[in-house]
């Protein structure tokens, strides 16, 4: 598909050949909403554009950017697997915001949830007390949630229940699931990849691991889709801050 891409100034040179695209003319070219693309800038899954002046103009690399996670998309992966896939990092959250300060109270007021989640690998309290995610992708949802008015240490407490819950599940679910697959290898194609064994192992436990994770959220996804109806704020009564 071609379209007709403004320029910037009338400079002359290789600068002035640079195709660059206003949002309206990338969202035709890619096919896509302006507002599913401003979705995967928010996301990270998209570089900010370049602006001159108040306008934004974007490159043939968001073009390319976009056409992957269309692709992927039509492949069947979600968004939180094409972040993982294309190396998108969520950078842990600055000093100041609502995360931080939970994590301050946390370990003074709460040395109990604290010790859970530090059970869990999600937290770590360094020597001098101070308390990281050494997990962000785990503690990102309480970010995400406190934008929708839950306090975060709220949905930390919640992190910390489910994780407590699902422990024993995952203890039994996954030697079982491992010997599932080292069946299922025996009787399909042959199991030897050229790898040493050790890369062999850590591909099939990370490979595993993954599975697990995308079959949770899938079953998750839909039972919150399901019973959204009851998770909505309730006029009647208001939570207070733990």
């Amino acid at each position: 598909m071609t379209v007709t891409v403004p320029q910037l100034g009338d400079r002359a040179g290789p600068a002035a050949a640079t195709p660059r695209y206003t949002i309206d003319n990338l969202a035709r070219l890619v096919g896509m909403s302006p507002r599913n693309i401003r979705a995967h800038q928010a996301r990270g899954l998209l570089a900010p554009p370049a602006r001159y002046g108040r306008t934004a103009y974007y490159s043939a690399s968001h073009v390319r950017r976009l056409e992957s996670i269309k692709s992927l998309q039509r492949q069947g992966f979600n968004l939180v697997a094409i972040e993982a896939m294309l190396g998108v990092r969520h950078p842990a959250p600055r000093p100041g915001e609502p995360l931080t300060t939970a994590l301050n109270r946390l370990a003074t007021e709460h040395p109990a949830l604290l010790h859970s989640l530090a059970r869990h690998g999600v937290l770590v309290r360094a020597e001098d007390g101070s308390v990281t995610a050494a997990r962000p992708r785990a503690v990102q949802p309480a970010i995400d949630l406190h934008q929708a008015g839950v306090p975060v240490l709220v949905a930390l407490r919640l992190l910390g229940e489910v994780l407590d819950r699902l422990r024993p599940v995952t203890d039994e679910l996954v030697p079982a699931a491992g010997t599932r697959l080292a069946q299922l290898r025996r009787t399909g194609v042959p199991a030897s990849s050229g790898q040493q064994p050790e890369q062999e192992a850590a591909v099939l436990t990370q490979g595993l691991a993954r599975l697990l994770s995308e079959a949770f959220r899938v079953v998750a996804e839909n039972a919150c889709t399901a019973s959204a109806s009851g998770i909505g704020p309730d006029p009647s009564s208001s939570a207070p801050t733990p």
